[in-house]
């Protein structure tokens, strides 16, 4: 958490060359644009730092209020998660949130793996892109893009005691 109340996010966007088929990288700018939103309209108080994600990982210089930095529809090579780790230290300063297809190295897998697991609990939520998406990607902090919301939905700060349950939409009457 941060002084002001607000949580800082981390939005990590996954811009290896598999992110370029199908339509993935404009799925992601549209979540990026949504989270945007959420949190502008608030229904969560949160700093977002946009990181743009290959082999090296850096935080873009955006402003909220602008389109998204071109460099988020330019994907190509691979991702290193040993980057993103370096550019957010072993446990960073708030929450994660990453958009990804999932399509990487064992070497990654296994990076991921033991980082998440070193980060305190429900830290990262992971954002599942594209309907090819690696199906290994699965856990309870493991969202398909269609479901995003409910990935936000409790896990960021909210702005005052009304929040949406986009978990549980059952309509009871």
């Amino acid at each position: 958490m941060m002084g002001s109340g607000k949580t800082m996010l981390y939005l990590i966007c996954d811009l290896s060359g598999s992110m370029a088929e199908g339509g993935k990288r404009l799925l992601v700018r549209g979540i990026v644009r949504a989270v945007e939103q959420y949190v502008r309209l608030g229904y969560a108080a949160a700093d977002i730092k946009l990181v743009l994600w290959k082999a090296n990982a850096a935080i873009a210089d955006w402003n909220q209020d602008d389109e998204v930095p071109a460099e988020l529809l330019q994907c190509s090579g691979s991702a290193s998660v040993d980057a993103i780790t370096e550019l957010l230290d072993e446990k960073p300063s708030g929450r994660v949130l990453l958009l990804t297809d999932g399509w990487w190295t064992s070497e990654n897998d296994s990076a991921l793996k033991k980082w998440k697991q070193a980060l305190p609990l429900d830290t990262i939520h992971i954002i599942k892109i594209g309907g090819d998406a690696n199906p290994r990607l699965e856990g309870d902090d493991v969202f398909s893009a269609e479901d995003f919301f409910s990935a936000l939905d409790g896990w960021l700060t909210p702005t005052n005691q009304d929040t949406f349950n986009f978990k549980n939409n059952d309509d009871k009457r």
